[in-house]
């Protein structure tokens, strides 16, 4: 990883980091007791917690093995992931998707449950945490696709012989 590549994936992953734990704070401080409507029938604050995982899955579970457990998956991805931090929105998405599983794992740790604060209509609430993840899995998802297109492009020019060269001659 280039260090302009480093620079972009830690700064992504102060700030992505730094902006869930403050809205994490801020929504419970000040929605505790209100649900904020940003759009009538659309979008609103609202404090939730989530002692599971995604859409409260592994409910029962308890929180300090979810939390390792995140803890631990997401080094597994990290590293198996580690070459496309290569380009700039690889190394973009695994910041997100770093700091967004480890906002969340830490936040089950510490309170045995995750502070989710975004509603989007029918959408189960959730958290900048969330949204980081969602994005950076996206971007991941595109990153592989370039390199592979990338990586497919020299395998098929060396295949197909140039018009001006004579071709490759087959036999005794």
């Amino acid at each position: 990883m280039s260090k302009r590549n480093l620079a972009l994936a830690a700064g992504l992953f102060v700030l992505t980091l730094g902006l869930d734990w403050a809205t994490k704070v801020l929504a419970e401080e000040r929605l505790a007791d209100s649900i904020v409507t940003v759009a009538p029938g659309w979008f609103w604050l609202k404090l939730a917690y989530n002692r599971g995982v995604a859409f409260s899955f592994l409910e029962g579970m308890p929180h300090w093995l979810l939390g390792s457990g995140a803890i631990v998956l997401l080094g597994v991805v990290v590293w198996s992931l580690r070459s496309l931090a290569s380009t700039a929105m690889g190394a973009a998405a695994l910041g997100m998707v770093v700091a967004g599983g480890l906002g969340n794992a830490v936040d089950r740790l510490l309170d045995g449950q995750v502070t989710d604060m975004i509603a989007v209509w029918k959408w189960p609430v959730f958290n900048v945490a969330d949204s980081a993840i969602t994005v950076g899995v996206a971007m991941l998802l595109l990153a592989s696709r370039k390199g592979r297109a990338h990586a497919a492009q020299p395998a098929a020019d060396m295949a197909l012989p140039r018009s001006d060269e004579d071709p490759p001659a087959v036999g005794p």
